[in-house]
């Protein structure tokens, strides 16, 4: 073969040669930027730590008035003389809520877009994603009687540059007859005999005469926002206040292992002055029927915590222990400790390989018994581990000194001794007794742990209408099947954005009438129980048939207890309230939507008026009409729709007046069909095939859109979800909001 020229093999030579040390550069070079990242990384955390965190804290407070409005008041102002970057939010409805806030601009404000119960207690899971879509670098949720001092910050800064998500929690004790308050002009503790205190001496107050509450109390919350969730899976709409949503919400955490979680307990210094007056929650109610609400409410919760998670497949011998922080030296110091769990083995009983451990843990376990820790890997990792009880004495946390290295900032007289080694301090662990547990055991729970068999409302009809009604004696009425709540909900949803609370549920099944009282519905139960078609009840069928009949005997019977009824289908969307222009026909009239889709026909012909949306008065002349309605139903072998038409204008419309009237022959009950412009059904000018739905909706002064005119559940769904008209979010189970931003995954 031909040899290769000298000046090339010269040049590839060099090039190679070329290559290999620039290789090497680049090696040489990675090994010198690892070596640096860690003070780069440093250096980032100094000068974020250098920046005062921004805090927001969110409460549900009870209406400031009285004696529990000046604890209330206490609480709040605590937390804002902590910092000027810590900021308030009041969840509540209650007016004297913005009045309170207004005292605080730009640091305290009212937030009344989360879910309530009828009843308007906020709903858990709610809040709870309201807190999480903050953008603050922490959030809070505390109770609205709580007291903070300043640990609660130093205790925040220390956590917050941990380098895992984490999930702080915090039990408050009760401190009998508290002798401070603060000072309204500078917010400095004093006694009531008017002399000045300092944190310092408050804070060895509550450490000598504070209570810890048992382990069902109340917990404070806090976190670090970003994407990763608090826990796996679904919270259920627990309602706020009732019991076992904190101790599922951490049983969850601990179990799916997502966030570090950190008993904070001894290292924040988190009260309550003691009172004999407890907060009312339901505002309006006597206090019979706040009584019974309260155990009902506590026995939803129960009959949740049992159907969502794992909190009620725990064993009686499982442990679910959080981490703890605990402060060591003095407060000035700053410095803290995360202490693990302890475990105690009754040897005498102990053979074997230990139950339920993975073998590894297991093997690390019998290799030496006795008072064992588990290592900082198994416990970073968050699995939780379940021991028979006939092996373990107990479950501690021990307190140990803590070794502390200059890079912890502290007092200027160790300042020396901080920078040449390291320094030993106490560190100081409150004694572990069953009040103090968070991990609660199930026979300390207040109430029982299991699903209601069957859940009712304490109520009758007539006592739920009178809660619900508004002040022109009005209720809105749905009434609907489990084949339709998903639309339910999206329905509700949207009235509560139009803050239109005055509605209740008929529900035509067990499982919906369970389900809306899981959702903290007002509902009932509408006649006797029907096993409904989930896909197959659409109209024309038999099925159909069946519930519509019902409605009209539902709404026959509000009328005879005395209240206005709008009736409307789950499936009409709500653009603005209509009930004054509906009340403007005035009593003697039924004002009802109209079936007809061509707009160049008359409204009135025959069989074109909708029973899915109308609005009866509850006098003498529209009970007589309604009772004709339900008798000729009754009879009939098709759905109610074609019974209000020949009753109230002939079977062949005898009894039409111009386009839009109809007079009933015997009661001269007037029948008004709607303008269609206003109220249009499913079929009128094509609107549903919009490009843009709403806004042509809004641009023809729509009131309402009826979802009509689509044949089954599935198409009518479809129809009503891609158009943009949905307001309900199927994986959280709450409204939409302004503040949220759902990440739809839906199958049709």
């Amino acid at each position: 073969p031909p040899k290769m020229n000298p000046f090339k093999q010269q040049a590839m030579q060099v090039a190679l040669c070329a290559t290999w040390v620039a290789g090497l550069c680049l090696i040489a070079f990675s090994l010198y930027a690892i070596q640096l990242l860690p003070r780069f990384v440093d250096e980032v955390k100094g000068k974020e730590q250098g920046r005062e965190l921004k805090i927001t804290l969110f409460t549900v407070p009870d209406p400031f008035e009285g004696a529990q409005g000046e604890r209330q008041s206490l609480a709040v102002r605590s937390w804002l003389r902590l910092s000027s970057c810590l900021r308030v939010v009041l969840l509540g409805q209650h007016l004297s809520l913005h009045t309170f806030a207004s005292g605080f601009p730009n640091r305290v404000e009212v937030e009344s877009r989360i879910d309530f119960t009828f009843l308007g207690v906020p709903l858990f899971h709610s809040m709870i994603g309201r807190a999480r879509a903050s953008t603050s670098d922490i959030v809070g949720l505390i109770d609205s009687e709580f007291v903070l001092l300043p640990d609660f910050i130093v205790a925040l800064e220390h956590v917050h540059y941990l380098e895992h998500d984490w999930l702080l929690i915090a039990k408050s004790r009760e401190v009998p007859n508290f002798p401070f308050h603060l000072q309204v002009l500078n917010d400095l503790w004093m006694e009531y005999s008017g002399q000045l205190v300092g944190d310092e001496q408050v804070q060895a107050y509550v450490h000598d005469q504070g209570l810890w509450s048992n382990c069902t109390g109340k917990y404070l919350w806090a976190w670090n926002t970003g994407e990763v969730p608090l826990h796996a899976g679904v919270m259920p709409p627990f309602v706020y206040g009732q019991g076992l949503h904190n101790e599922w919400l951490l049983n969850e955490a601990l179990s799916s292992g997502l966030r570090f979680v950190i008993d904070a307990s001894d290292a924040i210094i988190v009260f309550h002055p003691s009172s004999q007056i407890t907060g009312n929650s339901y505002v309006g109610l006597d206090s019979t029927d706040a009584k019974e609400m309260a155990i009902f409410e506590g026995e939803k919760n129960a009959h949740l915590a049992s159907l969502y998670g794992s909190f009620y497949f725990r064993p009686t011998s499982f442990y679910n222990t959080p981490v703890k922080l605990v402060p060591c030296g003095n407060q000035n110091l700053k410095v803290f400790r995360f202490v693990n769990p302890v475990i105690e083995f009754d040897t005498s009983t102990f053979l074997g390989p230990i139950p339920l451990l993975s073998p590894q843990v297991s093997a690390m376990l019998q290799d030496s018994l006795g008072q064992q820790f588990l290592n900082e890997s198994f416990l970073t990792s968050f699995r939780r581990f379940s021991l028979a009880r006939r092996h373990i004495g107990a479950i501690k946390y021990p307190c140990f000194s803590a070794e502390v290295n200059a890079k912890i900032s502290g007092h200027s007289s160790f300042k020396k001794r901080l920078m040449v080694g390291r320094l030993k301090l106490s560190c100081y662990c409150s004694k572990d007794t069953d009040e103090r547990r968070l991990d609660c055991p199930v026979s300390k729970l207040t109430v029982p742990l299991k699903p209601v068999a069957n859940l009712s409302l304490p109520w009758s009809l007539d006592s739920l209408l009178a809660k619900v009604v508004n002040v022109d004696n009005v209720v809105v009425l749905a009434v609907v099947g489990n084949n339709y709540r998903d639309m339910l909900m999206n329905w509700v949803c949207r009235l509560r954005h139009l803050n239109i609370s005055n509605f209740i549920i008929g529900a035509v099944d067990t499982e919906v009438y369970e389900f809306a009282l899981l959702q903290g519905l007002p509902v009932f139960r509408c006649g006797p129980g029907m096993d409904l078609s989930f896909n197959n009840c659409h109209f024309g069928t038999h099925c159909f048939q069946k519930v519509t009949k019902l409605k009209s005997r539902t709404v026959l019977e509000i009328l005879q207890l005395g209240y206005n009824v709008l009736f409307s289908d789950v499936d009409v969307y709500w653009f603005k309230n209509p009930m004054k222009y509906l009340m403007s026909f005035g009593p003697g009239t039924l004002a009802a939507q109209s079936d007809q889709w061509n707009e160049t026909e008359p409204s009135n012909e025959p069989r074109r008026l909708n029973s899915g949306f109308y609005f009866a008065w509850s006098d003498n002349l529209t009970i007589a009409v309604f009772k004709k309605i339900v008798k000729h139903a009754a009879t009939s072998h098709m759905s109610e729709q074609p019974s209000f038409y020949d009753v109230l204008c002939g079977e062949f419309g005898q009894y039409r007046i111009g386009n839009t009237y109809c007079v009933e022959h015997e009661t001269n009950v007037t029948v008004h069909f709607l303008d269609r412009f206003k109220f249009p059904n499913g079929a009128f000018r094509g609107l549903w095939e919009k490009k843009n739905v709403s806004k042509e909706c809004l641009h023809q002064g729509c009131f309402i859109l009826h979802n009509n005119w689509v044949n089954g559940r599935q198409k009518k769904f479809i129809r009503q979800f891609t158009s943009g008209l949905w307001d309900y979010d199927m994986k959280s189970r709450f409204c939409l909001k302004s503040w949220y931003e759902p990440k739809f995954s839906h199958s049709y």
